[in-house]
């Protein structure tokens, strides 16, 4: 099966397209960048990282943060299954000066076969 690709950029007019492994990579990299709350037509569509202090990410509520947004993946993208999410540290740089990362590990199915999926999404 095929799906859109994202960003959508019309050419010639067709769409890209992409198979299920990467649409569900840009579905959970659409959900960690969109705040929630943000999409009047959906209030509830992304994740509240954006709203947590950056100490949150490394303190105490590490945990309520993974949860949060363990949460919003299983919600936002029903395609993955068995989610679990970790905040990683990682070398901060012109690209990501806050140094933190989303590892997003589940399974899918394709064509009646099982799948894992992983990933490691940049935030900043």
């Amino acid at each position: 099966m095929e799906y859109l690709s994202l960003p959508f950029a019309l050419r010639k007019g067709y769409l890209k397209r992409t198979g299920i492994q990467d649409s569900i990579s840009d579905s959970i990299g659409l959900i960690l960048s969109t705040r929630r709350g943000s999409l009047s037509f959906d209030p509830e569509f992304g994740c509240d990282l954006w709203e947590r202090e950056y100490s949150d990410l490394f303190m105490a509520n590490r945990s309520d943060v993974q949860g949060s947004v363990r949460n919003a993946i299983t919600k936002n993208e029903q395609r993955l299954y068995n989610v679990s999410v970790s905040l990683m540290n990682i070398q901060t740089g012109p690209n990501h000066p806050l140094g933190i990362a989303v590892k997003v590990i589940g399974n899918f199915k394709e064509d009646k076969d099982e799948k894992r999926f992983e990933e490691l999404f940049s935030i900043g």
